[in-house]
């Protein structure tokens, strides 16, 4: 077998599945989704399936998550991908310098009281949940999704 170490992105895919995605928020009901570069397991490394970050934004970036929004989508990283972010997604994806930007204050800022946010909950750990939502208070809701937005939309994901 080949191996490459060439990381596909495609930037231009971002519009298409962003607007995908908040097609999906406006049928459940949603003000935005986090997609976490994550899986069930916390690990490292995520399999092909697992890689929804890098599926809806393009960025490949082994940190980060987006908070996808109805009018505006972040991508949070921290110093070591802000070049690389700003390279692989498309404009309608903002880069966010994380952690000097916490998601809370972000999405305190970006929007009204009784937002809800949704997440899946096999892809953050209860602590990570739990900061959250002290941070949010009753300000803003976390809503827990059965099943990944993310996966709903991604009609090629591998097995």
């Amino acid at each position: 077998m080949f191996q490459t170490f060439d990381t596909p992105s495609d930037p231009s895919q971002g519009p298409m599945r962003l607007a995908q995605l908040r097609d999906v928020l406006r049928t459940e009901a949603l003000d935005g989704f986090i997609v976490p570069r994550a899986d069930a397991h916390q690990g490292e490394y995520v399999a092909a399936r697992d890689a929804r970050l890098a599926w809806l934004t393009g960025f490949t970036g082994s940190a980060g998550f987006c908070a996808a929004l109805m009018d505006c989508a972040g991508v949070f990283v921290d110093g070591r991908y802000r070049v690389q972010v700003k390279q692989q997604v498309d404009s309608c994806f903002s880069p966010v310098d994380w952690p000097e930007t916490d998601l809370s204050d972000w999405l305190l800022a970006q929007l009204p009281q009784g937002g809800k946010i949704g997440f899946d909950p096999w892809l953050h750990t209860i602590a990570e949940l739990q900061k959250l939502r002290d941070k949010l208070g009753n300000r803003i809701e976390l809503v827990a999704i059965s099943h990944n937005l993310i996966d709903r939309i991604w009609g090629d994901q591998p097995p």
